[in-house]
């Protein structure tokens, strides 16, 4: 006879498990929410110029949050519109990111280091109808306007006086203050009024292979991205780091920490306008910063003016680097390794959110000391918790990770685009399977690490066979002398291309001559690889995020004979 357990057991093994878990949404606004109620006093630093810092707190930037966001509807801004900031990193552009999805709007930070054109572009492609603006910004943006014409200006007062800066018709311009103290605030943070899918707000890519192209990025997609980097095994980030991000607020939402370092009640220290290299060390040492991220352009800098100034900057113990938007060289690890800074790469782009993968030292590895460990911290690491890669040749097939097969990478994963904004419809920027395809060309390793060989448009075809770019300016950024290089194709007549080498010197090392650069470069790569041309330059053009502008250096040196 079965006893009673037994007839229950075989009446529940007939019926289907049932769904026991909330349906949650992950929303943007719950991130100042929890930020303002937990961690209310927790300070927030905004350089506004030499010698003017300005303290805050997330209780602070939620209120000025709530009053920003009441006065964008009370200008009759509606859900799904576009709200532009044209900001540097301060606690008001952090306020701005939380107020514009407060009321289902769309937040579309402008980069204030293109021309006027650009912006003009991006702000009509975008289909903006609203400017946050820097009073420093003015003269910019009044440049802008002679193109685009946008309902509401609130003009945020940074240093000028914003009211002698306007002189545009006055209607259309409001002044941050006034404007938010006559507004009538949101009485907290909304629940139910939208959707995690919703959009929150657009980046636009950089444009190095043509107009530059929208990103939207969703209530869900920025809370996964921001919980997958601050993961041990990504920026190994909690509440008791202070943070200085240098990634500017107008690319790829800074790199998340916006919304990460408020979600884990960071510490945050903003640089303000135009900081020189030697006021962001007096910041960050002041501050007691540990973290921080930037590309590598601006971290050279940073070491180069160390060395002007010896001892006058010590990083606090165990502060932590994190660097992208192009690969460091080696002798960066090194110097950095020296100063007791640990330094991290990884990849990423703005269509990624932009992290997708981070260099660490899996456990199997950490004997690993010297040139070898240098050699590995130098890739591009393993894709974050979420993200899948996988690299193609021409015909599409997958390629096998056995360090040596080169492919594109392609990826796919819930903070990846699908999609650019485009009219009518978006344009796919995936596979008929539902990858991504990146431009990017790589080889994996058997251990699942991913090294970047180059772009896909800057790779070298010389007689028939690749040659890297990439790994020839970390091989040329190693000699003692150079500080900085780039690495072309430029058109032959016999080989179809050749690489042709644009080195920036060190001050004192002008005696370095082209053959001292070739010689260098010999013991590392096949003979036919090695540039027949080494020219040296006083600099080499930046985009505006601080990548190298290859297509500009292509333009330039294209014509053989110039």
């Amino acid at each position: 006879m079965s006893s009673s357990f037994e007839v229950l057991r075989r009446e529940r093994a007939g019926r289907p498990v049932p769904r026991t878990m909330m349906d949650a949404p992950l929303r943007v606004t719950d991130v100042m929410r929890r930020a303002e109620l937990l961690f209310p006093d927790v300070e927030l630093v905004s350089r506004h110029g030499p010698g003017d810092v300005r303290r805050s707190s997330y209780r602070a930037v939620a209120q000025e949050a709530l009053a920003l966001a009441g006065a964008l509807k009370g200008l009759g801004i509606q859900p799904g519109q576009r709200v532009a900031t044209l900001m540097w990193n301060h606690a008001a552009h952090l306020a701005a990111y939380y107020a514009v999805p407060a009321i289902g709007a769309v937040l579309h930070p402008l980069n204030p280091r293109l021309m006027a054109e650009e912006l003009a572009y991006i702000v009509a492609d975008a289909g903006d109808v609203a400017l946050l603006v820097d009073d420093d910004l003015l003269p910019l943006w009044q440049q802008v306007a002679e193109h685009v014409q946008l309902d509401h200006v609130i003009v945020h007062p940074l240093g000028v006086d914003a009211s002698l800066a306007v002189s545009a018709p006055e209607h259309r311009y409001h002044l941050w203050s006034a404007t938010l103290a006559a507004a009538t605030p949101l009485p907290g943070w909304p629940e139910d009024a939208f959707d995690e899918h919703d959009p929150v707000s657009i980046c636009y890519t950089s444009g190095t292979t043509g107009r530059p192209k929208g990103v939207v990025y969703s209530h869900r997609s920025i809370l996964l991205h921001g919980l997958g980097a601050a993961t041990p095994d990504a920026l190994n980030l909690s509440g008791r780091d202070t943070v200085m991000a240098l990634a500017p607020m107008f690319h790829a939402n800074a790199w998340s920490m916006p919304h990460t370092s408020a979600m884990l009640g960071q510490k945050q220290v903003f640089t303000g306008p135009r900081a020189s290299p030697a006021e962001i060390m007096d910041l960050f040492v002041n501050e007691q910063a540990n973290v921080s991220l930037g590309v590598p352009t601006f971290w050279s800098d940073v070491l180069n003016v160390i060395d002007q100034h010896p001892g006058r900057w010590t990083f606090p113990a165990g502060t932590r680097i994190y660097c992208g938007g192009s690969a460091p060289p080696p002798e960066m690890f090194r110097r950095f390794d020296r100063l007791g800074v640990h330094l991290q790469t990884g990849w990423g782009m703005t269509e990624t959110s932009p992290m997708g993968s981070q260099t660490w030292v899996r456990p199997e590895y950490r004997d690993l000391t010297g040139e070898d460990l240098i050699h590995l911290r130098v890739s591009n690491g393993l894709p974050l918790p979420f993200i899948e890669m996988r690299h193609v040749d021409e015909s599409g097939a997958v390629q096998p990770r056995d360090g040596v097969a080169m492919g594109e990478l392609q990826v796919r994963g819930p903070w990846v685009t699908s999609a650019y904004i485009g009219h009518p419809q978006p344009i796919s920027a995936t596979t008929a399977d539902g990858w991504m395809k990146t431009g990017d060309i790589v080889v994996f390793q058997p251990d699942g690490y991913m090294r970047l060989v180059d772009r896909l448009k800057d790779l070298v075809k010389s007689g028939g066979e690749w040659i890297s770019s990439v790994d020839m300016e970390k091989a040329l950024c190693d000699h003692p002398a150079v500080a900085e290089a780039a690495v072309i194709a430029v058109p032959d007549e016999r080989w179809s291309e050749r690489p042709l080498a644009l080195v920036v010197l060190k001050a004192g090392h002008a005696d370095v001559g082209a053959r001292d650069i070739q010689d260098h470069l010999r013991p590392r790569f096949a003979k036919w690889m090695v540039p027949d041309h080494i020219e040296f330059v006083t600099e080499l053009p930046r985009t505006s995020v601080g990548k190298l502008n290859k297509l500009a250096l292509r333009r330039l040196y294209a014509n053989p004979g110039r």
